[in-house]
């Protein structure tokens, strides 16, 4: 995506009538990208979905939900995004004053009248979205606080999962580690844009949000990763996955009026079954390979999502007391990814240390 289209804001047209989407499309495509949608329902889906949104022009009398049913579930969202959302009504010939006077009421922004022109249809974007400097950093800075609010840093991940193992082996119970990645990430990226793809695995953290409880905790590992530590209380690896699983299946994408298929892998492990001195950085590698045999990238005659009872028969084996060379392993591993946000704090400096022998050792062999 060029540094133009960066910069491109999104515009909604919701209407039943496909001459209307198609002109207002031609007339609006030159300066902004448009999404289209043909009743309120699907356009109220799409704005829950695409952050990349900055105005909506729609139709009063539609199927399935009208224009000012779309309207009133906008004002009223919890989401501020959506609330104050510009909302262009879009009124033909049938609709009355008292109709037009209602939709003013609990919110319209403006009115349009057909048939328009594209000097309507321009200035009323422009004036709209340039007024309330609803640029693409805006927009992205939504996602990242989105993000904030529901997932954990890295950092505060791991530390949380160190103090879990610890109060199982304490009082007897179990948790698992569950290691989520968008597969076709880079794909969507490619089909869609840079920023409704974030937009799109934000989608998906909030999927993941859904499904755990208070004592649970999620982060996100680089750019197409997420991964969870499930508290086991009442419930089996087995349940919980599946739980997960068909919350997931549940999730819609679209693109273009067109279905956008989202693959999501999983592989987990479990804190049950290991010896005292196994570390949680060793669970989370475990459930990491048990995602790349998922996607395909690994093989494991023990099965994609078993959880592997002793240590010893593991890739751990020879490494049970030495917490901290898996650590710094685990580090090791993230930026090679480039998954720099999970590196432990703990382990930064040993790596960088690491990293600074290793050059002089390179320097002095040349």
């Amino acid at each position: 995506m060029s540094e133009n289209e960066e910069l491109v804001d999104e515009v909604l047209i919701v209407d039943d009538s496909p001459t209307v989407i198609a002109t207002a499309r031609k007339m609006l495509e030159d300066r902004y990208i448009v999404s289209i949608a043909s009743n309120g329902q699907e356009a109220w889906d799409i704005l829950q979905s695409n952050l990349s949104i900055s105005i909506v022009f729609t139709d009063m009398q539609m199927p399935v939900m009208n224009g000012m049913e779309l309207l009133l579930k906008i004002r009223n969202s919890k989401d501020s995004r959506l609330a104050t959302m510009p909302v262009i009504i879009v009124t033909g010939k049938s609709d009355t004053a008292a109709g037009k006077q209602a939709v003013f009421n609990i919110g319209a922004t403006d009115f349009i009248g057909k048939p328009f022109n594209a000097l309507d249809l321009l200035t009323r974007a422009r004036a709209h979205i340039d007024g309330k400097n609803i640029n693409r950093k805006r927009r992205m800075s939504d996602v990242v606080q989105a993000e904030h609010e529901l997932l954990a840093s890295p950092s505060a991940f791991h530390s949380i999962g160190c103090q879990a193992l610890e109060y199982a082996r304490e009082n007897n119970t179990d948790f698992i580690v569950v290691y989520i990645e968008l597969v076709n990430y880079s794909d969507i990226e490619e089909l869609v844009g840079e920023k409704n793809a974030k937009a799109i695995f934000l989608v998906v953290a909030k999927g993941l949000y859904e499904t755990i409880r208070d004592e649970d905790v999620a982060t996100r590992l680089g750019k197409n990763k997420l991964a969870v530590i499930y508290n086991l209380v009442g419930d089996s690896a087995v349940k919980v996955i599946g739980r997960l699983t068909e919350h997931m299946k549940s999730l819609a994408f679209e693109h273009d009026s067109q279905s956008l298929d989202v693959d999501i892998a999983y592989g987990y492990e479990g804190s049950s079954g290991y010896s005292k001195d196994v570390t949680f950085t060793e669970i989370c590698m475990r459930a990491d390979e048990k995602l790349q045999v998922s996607t395909g990238r690994a093989s494991d005659d023990e099965g994609i999502m078993s959880i592997v009872p002793d240590i010893s028969d593991s890739i751990f084996k020879g490494f049970k007391s030495r917490g901290k060379k898996i650590g710094i392993w685990f580090a090791l591993k993230h930026v090679i990814d480039g998954d720099y946000e999970a590196i432990p704090v703990q382990h930064q400096h040993d790596l960088i240390d690491n990293m600074k022998k290793y050059i002089e050792y390179i320097e002095g062999e040349t």
